[in-house]
């Protein structure tokens, strides 16, 4: 099938990595840091890769059609699409991303403005002219005379803030020094638009632990100098009251930790000391939310400013509670709300009254999802438009769609239909299945079928998963994996345990001690598509990003058994290790458990690629990309893993390196750039898989 492959050698040396008391082997510890010893090693590696590549003859057309598959966005990850347009003074400010022969701006996406939410508009920011690599988000104010955007420099996640005045597409000359963590943090400005809060991320220079102090920037001002009196653990977010009355600072995952009014901000504590997410819009003089508090699934409840107690649920006034259906997110929209969540991991909307009476469900287009919801914190950043619903939808066969619904109407209407259709239609060949796990736990999942396929002879399929973060995973369009239902085989988009998917309790069942669970699902929904005749284990594949990526090594390691290909975007494969690491000491005690007892570290090291590596295990084909800028994920640990595997598999089995100079966790990424590095990786699959891509 292939020739043996001449790894770059490795040396190895007699090092121990020890974590409270438990030691490890860390024969490769060498290659995580930056010397240009490692980097001739990953040079080496990157060429190794791209020459095994090279060899496959279907490499071009199968980049046109990831190309002609990712519809919006970059596709890395495959669920960062491009977000609704904004209203703001009465007009549509979006992202538009051109693409395809001939475009003007292919690479990546520019500001536009227009009078209506259908219009292409005029080009208002472009990354290029002014020397940024790529836009995370636009916040226009509510004038509409500026517009604030975030923007990646380097290709990175570290982002910056920039303004433009919207008639002339001038920068403005105000300076704000803080840099941000781009893609989820995007600032709002107070009614009068006169200035806007916005978060920092970085390392503190002290005791290197990740801090996210929020500020005040008054257009026409000097930079601010003192950050806003809000102490909160993790990323926050302010929203402001369009009446100018109020602003809240809402931690991205959890709660709105702190109230002020305006115009003065004097900020006072609002709802903390809570194991549980209240996130929501304010309406008056009350915060209103849905929140998993008492209600894993979701029920919707109004929390007065005024209270005295507002960290004591008892106080709280439930406006909707509970029930079979999952609610995510809030808005406030003509006068009503608009609660947007899932039944069965599929999307669903319904408009209530504020009292919480229900009036109606949304006519949805499709059973799929609403990409934008998977994250808990893009609704407390509505599209501005106070009469009127506008929102990104896609089922798993049919790309992103732009769509308006007005309350009462009964209808919705296409503003931008999908660009992009799997051969025979957006409904057919996509059906819900569910898997049993070992615990006896019904675990659901999406199977995408080729056109003229029925499921019942073995296809070529690939599991997708995420699994993490309490982050749904939802049945939409995969994006740039299209291309791998497009050429014949079946997509599985799995809901397991650790995921947001059936609510706060299914998300909690994966995390920390229990993120093992999420992985058994993973294994469960494998052997279910093997047990049902959907699929062979020689012809099964898993990929994940990021949270993903980490699931996907740990598949690797701890099932081999199950797969033919694994592929690892942006992953940590030294869960244990990551204790050296700023960002590691932040993001994985949240997730995998901590560092700080034997039992936990035993446990991370139960999980962890690097660490479960047997020199006497058969494994599979396995491929890992990742950034060279990348904060979260840093190359080094993925260089040393991938070492470690080589020596343990063999020249007989592949397993391949490719670090991507220029890139963070892929969210900054160009679009060509991000269309190459999917190509790579599904060329290695499609390899492995014995398949080919349509002409």
């Amino acid at each position: 099938m292939h020739r043996p492959l001449n790894y770059p050698a490795a040396r190895t040396e007699d090092r121990q990595e020890t974590v409270s008391g438990v030691s490890f082997p860390d024969p490769y510890r060498w290659l995580e840091d930056d010397t240009e010893e490692t980097a001739a090693w990953q040079r080496a590696q990157n060429l190794l890769t791209d020459r095994f590549l090279a060899q496959w003859p279907h490499f071009a057309r199968l980049r046109e059609l990831v190309d002609h598959c990712t519809a919006d966005g970059t596709g890395s990850p495959n669920w960062m699409v491009d977000p609704p347009p904004r209203f703001a003074g009465g007009r549509w400010f979006r992202l538009a991303r051109p693409a395809g022969p001939g475009a003007d701006h292919p690479e990546a996406a520019v500001v536009t403005v227009s009078d209506t939410a259908e219009e292409d508009g005029r080009v208002l920011y472009d990354p290029r002219a002014d020397g940024a690599e790529h836009v995370f988000w636009l916040a226009p104010s509510p004038d509409g005379t500026t517009v604030a955007v975030g923007v990646s420099p380097d290709g990175g996640e570290q982002g910056e803030i920039r303004l433009y005045d919207t008639a002339s597409g001038r920068r403005l000359p105000d300076s704000v020094p803080h840099r941000t963590h781009g893609p989820l943090v995007v600032p709002q400005w107070t009614p009068d638009s006169a200035g806007f809060f916005y978060t920092a991320s970085a390392p503190d220079p002290v005791d290197e632990k990740y801090a996210f102090p929020v500020y005040h920037h008054r257009v026409g001002h000097g930079p601010a100098t003192a950050p806003e009196p809000v102490d909160a653990p993790d990323v926050p977010l302010v929203q402001v009251d369009p009446a100018g009355r109020y602003a809240v600072a809402t931690s991205v995952w959890a709660l709105p930790r702190y109230v002020c009014t305006l115009p003065g901000r004097a900020w006072r504590p609002f709802v903390q000391g809570l194991d549980a997410t209240v996130t929501g819009v304010i309406d008056g003089d009350r915060y209103l939310a849905v929140t998993d508090q008492g209600a894993p699934r979701g029920r919707l409840v109004a929390i007065d400013f005024a209270d005295p107690a507002p960290s004591d649920p008892s106080g709280w006034h439930e406006l909707v509670p509970e029930s079979d259906r999952v609610l995510n997110q809030v808005r406030l929209i003509g006068g009503q709300l608009v609660v947007t969540g899932s039944v069965d991991a599929e999307a669903r909307a319904w408009v209530f009254d504020r009292d919480g009476t229900e009036r109606e469900e949304i006519p949805l287009p499709g059973r799929g999802a609403f990409p934008h919801d998977a994250l808990p914190h893009n609704a407390l950043t509505p599209d501005g438009h106070p009469d009127a619903f506008v929102f990104v939808h896609s089922t798993p066969r049919s790309s992103p769609g732009l769509y308006r619904y007005r309350p009462g109407s009964g209808r919705v209407e296409t503003l931008r239909p999908p660009k992009v259709t799997l051969p025979g239609g957006p409904a057919a060949g996509a059906s819900l299945r569910w898997a049993t796990a070992p615990d006896g736990t019904r675990v659901p999942y999406h199977l995408v079928l080729p056109e003229g396929a029925d499921g019942d002879a073995p296809l070529p399929t690939l599991i997708s998963a995420y699994g993490g973060g309490r982050v749904a995973w939802p049945a939409q369009f995969p994006g740039p994996l299209a291309a791998f239902v497009a050429s014949g085989g079946a997509l599985v988009i799995s809901h397991q345990r650790g995921g947001g998917d059936l609510g706060s309790d299914w998300a909690d069942a994966g995390r920390g001690s229990r993120k093992q669970t999420g992985y058994d699902d993973l294994y469960a929904i494998a052997e279910h598509l093997v047990g049902t005749g959907v699929t062979t284990t020689d012809r099964l594949a898993v990929t994940g990003w990021s949270n993903g990526g980490v699931m996907a090594g740990a598949a690797f390691a701890q099932r081999p058994d199950l797969w033919a290909a694994v592929v690892a975007q942006c992953p940590v494969l030294d869960l244990v290790g990551s204790h050296r690491d700023p960002y590691g000491r932040f993001a994985v005690p949240h997730e995998f458990g901590g560092f700080d007892t034997p039992e936990e570290v035993r446990r991370l090291a139960g999980m962890s690629p690097y660490q479960l590596i047997d020199d006497d295990t058969r494994y599979p084909w396995l491929y890992v990309h990742a950034g060279a800028i990348d904060s979260a994920c840093p190359a080094g640990q993925i260089r040393k893993t991938l070492a470690r595997v080589q020596a343990a598999a063999g020249p007989g089995t592949p397993a391949l390196l490719r670090i991507w100079d220029g890139v963070g966790h892929g969210m900054a990424t160009a679009r060509s750039a991000a269309v190459l590095h999917t190509t790579c990786w599904l060329a290695f699959l499609m390899h492995r898989l014995d398949m080919t891509p349509p002409h």
